[in-house]
């Protein structure tokens, strides 16, 4: 016994469509809901599987020259579908073919390339922290800066430049500096292109 469902031949699918909605197609996106319930439509053209949107655009009634829009007839709707789509019968069972579980969704995030720690799934709130991360070399911030120290067991962070602030006057962090330096070679050439 083949798992595999057969691809519905025109004539089947435009019979199954006169039975379901009659001879014309009046309701484009309540005939998709009909196919759907019964086949998998599979496009020829491009990743589309049983897209309610691309089907019903692709039954969908066109304008008519001298009045109202005019609906699909059938045998139209059935060429135009097993020309656009891979139809295929669903199983009787179908319904009982799916178990309440979780799905896997697949998230677009965005990180910040300098300190790889801020990630949002807005990339205005990741464009945001970028202006102000304390590792953007653009920022000529301390934690970038070959004189910057940091703190450790027995001291508060400092800055060792010679003519930089005394460790009291030291407020963290210190954005522009004019004394700053690259603390990476690769960082200072990123600084003088900019």
């Amino acid at each position: 016994m083949s798992t595999i469902p057969g691809v519905v031949a025109e004539p089947e699918l435009r019979d199954w469509l006169v039975e379901a909605l009659g001879p014309h197609v009046q309701d484009d996106y309540e005939a998709t809901r009909l196919l759907l319930d019964t086949f998998d439509l599979a496009a020829k053209e491009g990743n589309s599987l049983n897209n309610p949107h691309h089907i019903a655009t692709c039954i969908a009634s066109t304008p008519s020259t001298n009045g109202p829009w005019a609906p699909v007839h059938t045998d139209q709707a059935a060429a135009t579908l097993h020309a656009a789509y891979r139809i295929t019968r669903k199983p009787a069972n179908y319904g009982a073919l799916f178990v309440d579980l979780p799905m896997p969704v697949v998230v677009s995030r965005h990180q910040c390339p300098f300190c790889r720690r801020f990630t949002r799934a807005d990339i205005r709130q990741v464009n945001d922290h970028m202006t102000r991360c304390w590792q953007n070399p653009g920022l000529r911030c301390c934690k970038t800066c070959v004189h910057h120290q940091d703190a450790g067991p027995y001291d508060d962070e400092s800055c060792t430049h010679p003519d930089g602030p005394e460790w009291e006057a030291y407020r963290f962090p210190v954005l522009h500096c004019p004394i700053w330096e690259a603390a990476h070679p690769e960082m200072s050439g990123a600084q003088e292109s900019q």
